[in-house]
């Protein structure tokens, strides 16, 4: 179970659509996601159509049960379809920054109670943590619980003021982990044709580096219309630019973690792995690979076969996936599918961005 919280201290930013849209997209591609909603103002509750009054379990009874018995699972759990759940919020919630004040756990009580799910035989492949606008105990259960945190970053003088607060909770709370906690900085609300968006651009690429993702979300009326309808923009626009924006966030998510688990990149070995398990060229065509131990399957798509995925076959009980593919010269765009997620090929340096905001593997044969 990976956990992401979604944070920043300011508002506006598209926090709540970011955490509604990602979760979404995760879900359509398969994963079994929890989205929970720890905003006192419920936006994510009412943005999934959801209605939570004062009679229904919600995320205040998850961390606070004076008994000492947290509610039952399926008490808190609302389904929103066959992959995605929701833990609604309500405006008590408001209240459990005082109430938890003299509490020495109160950091600490989300981590426990995702832990409690598990025993309990609860488990998802990502938890969603929408944050409140503010750096209060929620925000704070929220990074002690996660491993990722995603800092959406609205293009304004403001927001780039506001980096460094949550910049600087983000390193204290570090400082008191034994498990890392990654960042990952989204630009919302995009206009790429606006020469001031390009300059906030380079300023928080300058601040995040290669932490900032390639995906930026485009200001886009279909992600308010979806929110007011109760709807994420996969039920509610699936052909729309917005849909295919945050697709490709929920994309490049799940190419980061596969990048992180790979033992080459921890140990730094690319170079060597390029060179021994990159694409080459043979006489009938161009040899492709890729070491998976964990993979169940491997395909692989490209301009060269329609982009209909074909698989490879493993030839070594290691983990080594190979398909000879007759292609002798031309350039083309191309990506593995494992295990059903689509990746770009780790061994090949090279890559261009594509018409949707992501990355595709590109080789050239003279």
């Amino acid at each position: 179970m990976r956990v992401v919280a979604v944070a920043n201290q300011k508002g506006g930013c598209g926090k709540t659509t970011t955490s509604i849209n990602l979760a979404a997209c995760l879900a359509y591609l398969g994963k079994r996601v929890l989205l929970v909603d720890l905003d006192p103002q419920g936006h994510s509750t009412c943005g999934l159509g959801v209605s939570a009054g004062p009679h229904r379990k919600t995320v205040y009874n998850l961390l606070y049960f004076p008994d000492g018995c947290m509610p039952a699972p399926e008490e808190l759990l609302c389904p929103v379809n066959s992959h995605l759940s929701l833990i609604p919020s309500y405006e008590n919630l408001s209240f459990l920054d005082e109430i938890l004040a003299h509490r020495k756990d109160r950091e600490t009580r989300l981590r426990e109670a995702l832990a409690g799910f598990r025993s309990r035989g609860y488990d998802w492949d990502y938890v969603v943590l929408d944050c409140p606008p503010n750096l209060g105990v929620l925000t704070y259960n929220a990074l002690a619980a996660a491993q990722d945190v995603i800092i959406p970053v609205e293009p304004s003088f403001f927001s780039l003021h506001g980096l460094a607060k949550i910049s600087e909770t983000i390193q204290r709370t570090r400082e008191t982990r034994e498990v890392p906690l990654e960042v990952h900085a989204l630009l919302t609300l995009f206009r790429s044709e606006n020469s001031f968006f390009q300059e906030i651009y380079g300023e928080v690429k300058k601040h995040f580096r290669d932490r900032l993702f390639k995906t930026s979300i485009h200001e886009d009326i279909l992600l308010r219309e979806a929110s007011s309808a109760g709807q994420s923009i996969v039920d509610y626009q699936p052909k729309s630019q917005a849909f295919r924006d945050y697709l490709n966030l929920a994309t490049e998510y799940l190419e980061r973690e596969w990048q992180r688990l790979l033992p080459e990149k921890a140990l730094g070995w690319d170079h060597v792995m390029s060179l021994r398990f990159g694409p080459r060229s043979l006489s009938g065509g161009v040899l492709f690979q890729l070491m998976s131990r964990s993979a169940r399957s491997v395909e692989i798509a490209g301009d060269f076969n329609q982009w209909i995925p074909e698989s490879l076959v493993c030839r070594e009980q290691e983990g080594l996936w190979q398909k000879v593919i007759p292609v002798t010269h031309g350039g083309f765009r191309y990506k593995f599918i494992v295990d059903g997620e689509w990746q770009v090929d780790p061994y090949q340096p090279v890559q261009l961005s594509n018409a949707f905001g992501g990355y595709d593997s590109y080789l050239e044969i003279a």
